[in-house]
């Protein structure tokens, strides 16, 4: 078997694994809340665009911060494994231009979310800078070209072994990005253009170079980058269905033991109290309810209608609520719990409890968000939201905890 057929079995064992969890990512209620959200966050944007006036900057500072964010987000795929750095080492010769591949099978994948965020700032472009809608081929391929740039000192960096160097090439492609972005944004789009063409070529040349130097590969960050990258994708699937595989690293912070002591109570449930702990020190689900609620907040901030924001609000509140519930299976992996002489209803009874005190956090902060802009905003926030977390703590989460229960 060569090294091709090699990385080509992965890739193929790679997909099929994704798409037998896609069909589980993908339901009729996410994908339902994706449609909502896209949707009102269509509507709210095209609304804001009404407001802006030619020449603003707050407007092009915050695409800016957006442009570089989803350029700098992504990584090559590059399939490697820790076996590799014993049964392919003496073929690094061959494994070089196999990984040179995947740089631009990485950038065939990670292109599309840029095209589409760069298809969504057009009109804001065309608003502040006065320019016409048909030059937004000239930004598309300014944002690929600077994701491409961003890929190529990824694997440039593959072959650093200086830990200065190493960080430099990471962040090299975001400091480009920025600047270029900065040209197209506040100068003009051709001026952008103009100076991802100069990187791209620079880059070209430098790379001949590296190639006659014969730079070793540092096959133990490779291994580690391509297994931080399956862990990202794979823990957020976790959030919908359970991959056995994940890796979990739970961090020590002590500065939240008051908090945790606080919001416990010196409650008698030992079960209350472990899936706190859990909740806290898992980014698994505290980073997903943080991610959410600033997402929420964007675009309560942004809407002018009390019902959208009140569709908004709710809709957030269920997505969270409804990926929170898989912190049962934290009950499932401790055995300790099957030994000790504990009541089973207890496991529902302090998920019920940690789910409605999220949301009623998440509530008081959407509320603000409202009555930051007025009044019946907040209020209508306030009560809708409050009548949702009852009916769906009290009524909906009980009945499928039993029926998760059962599996």
């Amino acid at each position: 078997m060569t090294i091709q057929s090699l990385f080509k079995q992965r890739s193929s064992i790679h997909f099929k694994q994704l798409s037998r969890y896609m069909k589980y990512v993908l339901n009729d209620h996410f994908v339902l809340a994706l449609l909502l959200v896209l949707g009102a966050a269509g509507f709210g944007y095209s609304n804001y665009v009404q407001t802006i006036e030619q020449g603003a900057i707050l407007p092009r500072f915050i695409l800016l911060i957006l442009m570089v964010g989803v350029v700098a987000s992504g990584t090559i795929t590059t399939l490697m494994q820790q076996a590799d750095i014993v049964f392919l080492l003496p073929l690094e010769s061959e494994v070089i231009p196999v990984l040179k591949k995947s740089v631009w099978k990485s950038l065939l994948v990670l292109a599309f979310p840029v095209a589409f965020v760069s298809a969504a700032a057009m009109p804001l472009l065309v608003v502040t800078q006065g320019i016409n809608f048909n030059i937004w081929p000239l930004f598309l391929v300014t944002s690929v070209l600077f994701k491409y740039i961003d890929l190529n000192f990824q694997f440039m960096s593959f072959f650093q072994s200086d830990v200065l160097k190493k960080g430099l090439y990471t962040h090299a492609g975001k400091m480009i990005s920025l600047f270029g972005f900065t040209l197209s944004i506040f100068v003009g789009l051709s001026f952008g253009l103009f100076f991802s063409l100069i990187i791209v070529l620079i880059q070209f040349i430098y790379s001949k170079k590296m190639d006659r130097n014969s730079n070793r590969l540092q096959w133990n960050d490779v291994i580690e980058k391509e297994e931080n990258r399956q862990q990202k994708l794979f823990r957020f699937i976790n959030l919908f269905t359970e991959v056995s595989f994940v890796e979990s690293h739970p961090r020590r912070l002590r500065w939240l033991d008051k908090v945790i002591d606080f919001q416990s109570g010196k409650s008698p449930q030992p079960h209350y109290f472990y899936i706190l702990r859990s909740f806290y020190r898992n980014p698994s689900y505290s980073g997903l309810v943080s991610r959410l609620v600033l997402i929420g907040i964007l675009l309560i901030s942004f809407s002018t209608m009390i019902v959208l924001n009140l569709m908004l609000a709710v809709l957030f509140l269920y997505l969270i609520g409804f990926q929170l519930m898989p912190i049962y299976q934290q009950f499932k992996q401790n055995f300790y719990f099957q030994l000790y002489p504990i009541q089973e209803t207890g496991k529902i009874i302090s998920i019920q409890r940690l789910i409605t005190e999220v949301l009623a956090v998440v509530l008081v902060i959407f509320t603000l968000t409202g009555l930051a802009k007025d009044i019946y905003s907040g209020a209508s926030l306030f009560l809708g939201g409050g009548v949702f977390i009852l009916m769906f703590t009290r009524l909906y989460l009980p009945k499928r905890l039993k029926r998760m229960e059962q599996f």
